[in-house]
């Protein structure tokens, strides 16, 4: 109960000490606590980011970096998602829209097992964004969603054109 008590009071000094700052050092500040492993109170910041400087270049970055911290950190894949989904809805047009959906679907079909629900972002990211970075590997997961590594695995190799020396052994 302390700790908890400790937690809230740290958390709001450093909400109470970080007005009159602006989205790009907050972000600042909250990348340094995460990297010290103060995972809350750093997403603390990014969720005000988020919240308060919404129309700011920081806000889609602030929610991806929520949704990683939700994931890694709060064990909350569901939380995770939706928030990597709201970041592809708020902010198509940025770097961060493409990637939070690709991840909200990796999550659903690699951390919560809702394939329907991977297939659709997956889709859906195809047809947003059929020329990104990430296209090939959103096909490659689509083609291959539910399938276990070993099922994976005889796949890949069945793909594979024979090598000169696979017929000597």
């Amino acid at each position: 109960m302390i700790k908890k008590i400790t937690l809230i009071i740290s958390t709001m000094v450093l909400l109470i000490g970080c007005s009159g700052q602006d989205a790009s050092d907050l972000m600042n500040q909250a990348a340094d606590l995460q990297k010290d492993g103060k995972t809350t109170e750093a997403l603390a910041l990014y969720e005000q980011v988020a919240k308060d400087y919404a129309e700011e270049p920081e806000a889609p970055q602030a929610m991806f970096h929520c949704a990683l911290i939700y994931v890694n950190e709060q064990k909350d894949p569901v939380k995770a998602a939706t928030t990597y989904e709201l970041v592809a809805e708020k902010y198509p047009e940025s770097e961060w829209g493409h990637k939070g959906l690709f991840a909200a679907a990796y999550t659903y079909a690699n951390e919560i097992g809702n394939l329907d629900r991977a297939r659709e972002a997956y889709q859906k990211y195809l047809k947003q964004y059929p020329d990104s970075s990430m296209a090939e590997t959103a096909r490659f997961e689509l083609e291959n969603l539910g399938k276990s590594a070993e099922e994976l695995l005889q796949s890949l190799q069945e793909s594979q054109p024979p090598t000169a020396d696979s017929g000597n052994q």
